[in-house]
């Protein structure tokens, strides 16, 4: 499996030497090229809304520990505890965070989809208004 230089050199030599072990069968390295995406999402500094939607859901990924993420690491041969506790690790040290724009659209993407599931005109309203107000702070 091959990697970005600068992402191993971001990931730490515990998870840089697991996800790179070359694996014998073609699923082995589909999973572990699931992974690898996953974490060049997470670890993505762009503040583009795409860019920050993967960078969400990646990390969501991850903390979730769902059965999916499971799957996935089991798959890739890896021990789905040890790939989180190493992602958390790069959270609680600074590595992987979201800057005030990230979080910006992050609030945006939750608030058009309340405004999507809203039963009233006026429920529509008032998170249009809340939307108004966030994509003004993006501007400043």
């Amino acid at each position: 499996m091959t990697c970005a230089p600068s992402l191993l050199k971001f990931l730490g030599i515990k998870l840089s030497l697991e996800i790179t072990k070359p694996k014998a069968f073609a699923e082995q390295r589909l999973f572990q090229a699931i992974l690898v995406q996953a974490l060049e999402d997470a670890t993505n500094i762009s503040n583009f809304k795409k860019e920050t939607y993967h960078k969400h859901d990646s990390h969501c990924w991850f903390v979730d520990n769902s059965n999916d993420f499971q799957r996935v690491c089991w798959g890739a041969e890896l021990d789905p505890d040890f790939v989180r506790g190493e992602y958390l690790k790069m959270v609680d040290n600074g590595k992987i965070k979201f800057t005030e724009m990230q979080i910006g659209w992050i609030r945006y993407r939750s608030l058009y989809k309340q405004y999507r599931e809203a039963n009233s005109k006026e429920e529509r309203r008032k998170i249009r208004d809340l939307i108004i107000k966030e994509n003004n702070k993006k501007l400043t």
